[in-house]
């Protein structure tokens, strides 16, 4: 299993090419930072979600182990996660082209800076303005102690009271 972290800020070339940071490189790996597939995020931001080669086929496993082709909600739900996924090399200098549509997805027009951010295994795409509001958004989030005592929780291994049942 994986474990990455940091938030590394990184520009995006006119070609739609991004360098990887080192660092992040470097905890991936040799078998898991040369093959990745990009995709949507999921939730009410737009960001993009970049998986090791090794790691997609994972999800896609569960995925399609899970599906019910016959259950339009799960149907619809497959079709975003998919729509737009695309596999990407990283070439010589360590870049990654993100597709065209992924980055309209994002909001990217020419130049803009972009934030890699990447926790336990998964790594994220994000506009840089998006992150900076997201992150202030979280400063001021009411729900930030409620989040705050769920990974308490989750830290300790507790299980999760009546209350938190119910919300």
């Amino acid at each position: 299993m994986l474990s990455l972290d940091g938030s590394y800020p990184c520009a995006i070339d006119d070609r739609g090419r991004v360098r990887l940071p080192a660092r992040l490189l470097e905890a991936l790996g040799e078998e898991h930072n040369k093959r990745f597939f990009v995709n949507r995020g999921l939730g009410e931001h737009n960001f993009l979600r970049l998986f090791p080669k090794s790691l997609w086929e994972q999800e896609v496993s569960k995925l399609r182990a899970n599906l019910n082709p016959y259950d339009q909600e799960q149907v619809e739900a497959i079709r975003f996660f998919f729509n737009g996924a695309e596999e990407v090399e990283v070439d010589k200098v360590e870049r990654i082209r993100i597709p065209k549509m992924l980055l309209e997805w994002i909001d990217v027009r020419g130049k803009d800076q972009l934030v890699i951010n990447a926790f336990l295994d998964f790594i994220e795409i994000w506009k840089a303005d998006e992150y900076a509001r997201y992150i202030e958004q979280q400063k001021h989030d009411e729900e930030r102690k409620a989040k705050q005592e769920v990974l308490s929780r989750l830290a300790r291994k507790e299980p999760p009271t009546s209350a938190s049942q119910d919300a």
